[in-house]
């Protein structure tokens, strides 16, 4: 018996925007990042999570999130666990950050159609701020689900006491 699987290829929109009402900063996410990430949905049931760090821009009025890195060789993947190898992220990070952009946050996929966040997901992202030297006062956490378009994207912004969830909404006219 042949089993079938639906890859639900699906171009990403051209660009995310994201608010949130405890703040008047807009997230925008543009397209390349967007494209990076969708394509390692786990759409067949033994893909494992992948995932890897942000990185954009901040000023008064936006958070703008123009890279992304990962995954990586030596990543901790399983179908639902991902953990980057903290060699290469960090690679990543300082080449980022001699380029100009900062470190924002980071990403990875969950096997299931609109994500939501685990127990673990926010175990280690409190891990990582309170561990890093940040230049904002939290980090963006990206989850990928298997639902197309901006059904399967979740984005929180994440601190040492809360984290809020972005709305998001595409903007088809580009950055």
């Amino acid at each position: 018996m042949a089993m079938i699987f639906s890859f639900r290829k699906t171009v990403p929109p051209q660009l995310v925007i994201g608010r949130l009402d405890q703040t008047l900063q807009e997230l925008r996410i543009a397209q390349p990042v967007l494209r990076h990430v969708f394509r390692h949905r786990q759409l067949i049931p033994w893909s494992s999570e992948a995932g890897g760090q942000l990185f954009g821009t901040i000023d008064a009025e936006k958070i703008c999130v123009v890279e992304v890195a990962g995954p990586y060789t030596g990543d901790e993947r399983s179908r639902y666990r991902y953990r980057s190898n903290p060699d290469a992220a960090q690679r990543a990070i300082d080449e980022r950050s001699r380029r100009g952009l900062l470190y924002l946050g980071e990403w990875h996929t969950h096997a299931e159609d609109h994500p939501n966040a685990s127990g673990l997901d926010d175990d280690a992202m409190l891990r990582l701020i309170t561990s890093s030297n940040l230049n904002s006062n939290g980090l963006l956490m990206m989850i990928v689900g298997r639902a197309s378009g901006l059904a399967g994207l979740a984005i929180w912004s994440i601190s040492s006491t809360r984290a809020h969830r972005w709305e998001l909404s595409q903007n088809k006219s580009g950055y």
